[in-house]
């Protein structure tokens, strides 16, 4: 990882990993982690703290709102800079080991440049509250769609 000017900006080199778990044991302390993980897990998390990245960029929302997941917040809360939703193009644009900096909610290497949200405690907080409110109508949609199937395939049961 390399100081900046700009006590926000982050740069490093690029690991660049499908899945999170896969990638977490070549992580090297000061590395940006690339990751496409949709509703980032507690698990997942847990293993990127511990890796110590100088930045996790994830290709997808690590919240969703689907349902609430702690995941992300345990990334910000670790004092890691959390750049989420870049975009999927960012997995194959960007080669693993490729010096990549990030400032503000812009990510920028030598292969591609993008726009993602940083996040805080504070728009993680958020997000999780308005997953939690949600989580009954996900419950209710799963319900009836179970019930549905049910009655409709009662039969092959």
């Amino acid at each position: 990882m390399t100081a900046s000017p700009n006590e926000d900006a982050v740069q490093g080199p690029a690991r660049v990993g499908r899945r999170t778990k896969d990638l977490i044991p070549t992580l090297r302390p000061g590395d940006v982690a690339v990751i496409d993980h949709a509703d980032l897990d507690r698990v997942a998390a847990e293993g990127l703290v511990l890796a110590g990245p100088a930045a996790v960029v994830n290709a997808a929302p690590s919240i969703s709102g689907r349902y609430p997941n702690v995941g992300p917040l345990l990334i910000t809360a670790a004092g890691i800079p959390l750049l989420d939703g870049v975009g999927a193009e960012v997995m194959a644009a960007v080669r693993d080991g490729e010096r990549v900096s990030i400032h503000e909610d812009r990510f920028e290497s030598p292969t591609w440049s993008g726009r993602g949200t940083r996040q805080s405690i504070a728009t993680l907080e958020q997000l999780i509250e308005e997953s939690r409110a949600a989580i009954g109508d996900e419950l209710e949609r799963f319900a009836t769609n179970t019930l549905e199937y049910l009655r409709t395939e009662h039969r092959h049961l």
